[in-house]
This record gives structure tokens, sequence and C-alpha cells, in this order.
């Protein structure tokens, strides 16, 4: 009984904990973009990891032209090589080439989608609208939990 106890009591002390950070995380958030997507590389990039950034790009200002003028949503390019791309790099956890959507502590890894359908940019395209969607999904899910 005694170790049921103890077990309660340290995951509520861990839970506590994990909603302050999240809170903290949460005033952040709201000063940076709506919606952000990132492309991580290397300086030495072969013809499909380029095709990766443009067709990533060119995705990107095609479906939400409006919002990147507005500033909601963003592209960004980082080389993995260069310092100033180390800390963000880190916060993310990217190890090497990715290709991630992040809204505010969310984060979505779409690599995956980005290297199978580099060449295929219709489908890139599909792709990114969809998992877009989904983090705002999930912005949205959030937001009304917290209300």
């Amino acid at each position: 009984m005694k170790q049921f106890i103890l077990f309660g009591f340290a995951l509520f002390m861990l839970l506590g904990n994990q909603l302050t950070y999240a809170q903290a995380d949460k005033s952040d958030a709201s000063k940076t973009a709506k919606v952000e997507v990132y492309y991580f590389h290397l300086t030495r990039r072969c013809q499909t990891c380029q095709a990766v950034e443009s067709g990533a790009k060119q995705a990107m200002e095609s479906l939400y032209a409006n919002q990147i003028k507005k500033g909601d949503y963003t592209f960004k390019a980082f080389n993995l090589d260069d310092k100033n791309s180390e800390q963000l790099a880190k916060r993310l956890n990217i190890g090497g080439q990715a290709l991630v959507v992040v809204s505010g502590t969310k984060k979505i890894d779409i690599t995956n989608e980005g290297f199978l359908n580099a060449r295929k940019p219709e489908k890139l395209k599909e792709e990114m609208e969809l998992l877009v969607k989904k983090i705002e999904a999930l912005d949205e899910n959030l937001n009304e939990l917290e209300k």
C-alpha cells in the first residue's frame, strides 16, 4: 500500500513539473510563428536533398502564401554544419537531415514523406498540406483542453 501511495505521489510530482514546463513553453511559442516548417541539411547535398528543400518551400509558398505574408507560417532551411543552427537543431532533437513541421511545442517529422516525394512535387505538396492540417488540429485540440 505504501508503494502505491509513493508511486501516486511521484506521478503527481512528475506531471505537475511537466505542466510547469508546458506553460513556460506556451509563452515562448506565442512569440513565434504559428506553423514553422524547417528543413535541416548538411553542406554537401545530392540532387534529392536539394529537391526536398525546393519542393517543400514551393509547397508552403503555394499553399500558405497569405499566412506566410502575415508571418503566421514560415519555411526555413538550416545547414547543420553551420554553428548558428546548432541551438535550434538541439531544441528540436535533430541529428541529421530532416524536414519537420513545428507549432509551439509540437513537432511532426515529415522527413520520410519529403524524401519519398522529392521528385513528385504535387504529392509532396499534398503530404505537407495534410500534415500542416494535422499539426493545426493538434494545436486547436490543445487549446480546447486548456479552456
